[in-house]
Order: structure tokens, then sequence, then C-alpha cells
């Protein structure tokens, strides 16, 4: 059965806000088009946020034949395809690491370019309608430290460097990312969720998870992370909870004992 249209109309425009759906010069109207519409569908058939993320990182093929392609097409500078990524999936902006050591984070510049080391293999062709273009591996190129250019391994943020062998480098870390022990992608996406009723995220802003912007109450979102990964990744379950909570029941009008609360 779906879901009901305002539900998924609204689910729809939030991720695509987060994902930066857009039609550019490179990426036509009709693209964009099946990329919404793509993104409706999946919502629209409460497929678990884990798998139509995993969809989106592991995908290949046309950029109309295959919409969720279209994630490589709005971004195609390997540097800040990576850092949309991070940013979109686990809440983490990792920018400031691409010159030096984040300031106010624990990443790292080997982090940063292990990260994006990821995504250094992706090939783009035009297919026979010029306005398509085809996503696919193209089995080589590296990433090289700016500092000493040595070749970076693929590392996950926070994690291993994984075993990539005979394996897309994109699909191992699709796996990684969306699996359920992966607290930032399950935090994140409780954040992001707890955000769209709440006008403001537990972490805030919602996609800025770092060392120096600690959640509000980190009980609370663990609590609301191991929720979903017990819903198996059904957010219309989490949004369920969330609604029905006392926190959501709460009247949004001051009173005369907490007017001057921010």
């Amino acid at each position: 059965w779906l879901l009901k249209r305002e539900f998924v109309e609204i689910g729809g425009m939030k991720w695509a806000e987060r994902l930066q759906l857009r039609s550019t010069e490179q990426v036509s109207y009709k693209a964009m088009l099946l990329y919404y519409n793509w993104l409706q569908e999946r919502i629209a058939a409460n497929v678990p946020i884990n798998r139509i993320v995993r969809e989106l990182v592991a995908s290949e093929g046309g950029t109309f034949t295959n919409p969720a392609t279209n994630f490589y097409q709005l971004e195609q500078d390997t540097l800040k395809l990576s850092e949309n990524a991070a940013q979109s999936f686990l809440g983490v902006r990792v920018q400031c690491a691409q010159c030096h050591n984040h300031p106010f984070d624990r990443w790292t510049m080997d982090d940063y370019y292990g990260f994006t080391a990821f995504f250094a293999q992706i090939g783009r062709k035009q297919d026979e309608d010029p306005r398509e273009t085809i996503i696919f591996n193209s089995g080589g190129g590296d990433m090289k430290h700016p500092v000493g250019g040595r070749v970076m391994l693929p590392k996950f943020l926070g994690g291993e460097v994984p075993d990539l062998a005979g394996r897309d480098r994109r699909a191992v870390l699709a796996d990684w990312l969306t699996a359920p022990g992966n607290r930032m992608f399950a935090r994140n996406v409780a954040n992001f969720v707890w955000a769209q009723f709440f006008a403001r995220g537990i972490v805030e802003p919602a996609d800025d998870a770092r060392v120096s912007n600690p959640p509000a109450n980190a009980a609370l979102l663990d609590a609301l992370a191991d929720k979903l990964v017990a819903y198996d990744f059904d957010v219309r379950k989490l949004v369920r909870d969330i609604c029905l909570s006392r926190a959501y029941q709460r009247s949004t009008i001051a009173n005369p004992s907490n007017a001057d609360d921010s």
C-alpha cells in the first residue's frame, strides 16, 4: 500500500532539498524530473531510507533509465561530491579538512582524502541522447594527498580501510554507510526527521554534527537512532513515534513560566 500523498510530497521535498536537486547547464530538466519522481516513488512505496541511500551511492547506468545516478551528475567535482555525501548521509561537514586538519572536529586531512578516494573512479560518458549521461565504474583513478602526493587508500570516515578486491569502491562505501551498525548514519537520519517536525534538530544545524557542536540531548538522539534501526529504517514508524510524543504535543504558545525561554 502507498503512503498518503501529502506525506510523500513533504518527505520528497525535504530530501530533495538535502540532496540539492536542481537542473543545471549539464543536468537537463528531464533528468531532474525523473530523479525527483524516483525519490517520491521510493518514499511512497515506504522503501527503508537506508536502502534508498544505498541505491543512490552505488548507482550506475543512465541518468534517464536509472534516475538515482543523477546523484553523480549533479556534482562532478570529486572533492565536492564526497563533501556532499558526508554532509547529506552522515550529517558531518568535512570541508575544513581539505586544506588542514579540522580545527573544531576530529577529522584530519588523511580522513578527508581517504573518504574522497571512494569517489575517485566514477566514470561518465554521454549516451546517444546528449541529455543523458551514463555513470559507471571506470576501474581506475586514485586520490592523492596534496601534502607529499601519496596515493590515499579509500577509508571510511572514523573507520577502517576496507578490502576492495574485485568490488566497486562506491558499492563498498554504500554497504558501510547504510549498515545498521553505522551510528553516524542512524543518528543523522533520526536528527533530520526530528528537525522536520520541531523546526530545529537535536543537533543544530541538522547537518553539522561535530565535537564542538554536541546534541542538545544526546540520550534522546541515541534513543531515536536505536528506534530507527529497530524499525529497519522505516522512517514512517519513527515519524509516528515523534508525532505521538509528549514533546510534540506541547503547545507552541508561551506561558508566564517560559515566556523568556529561547
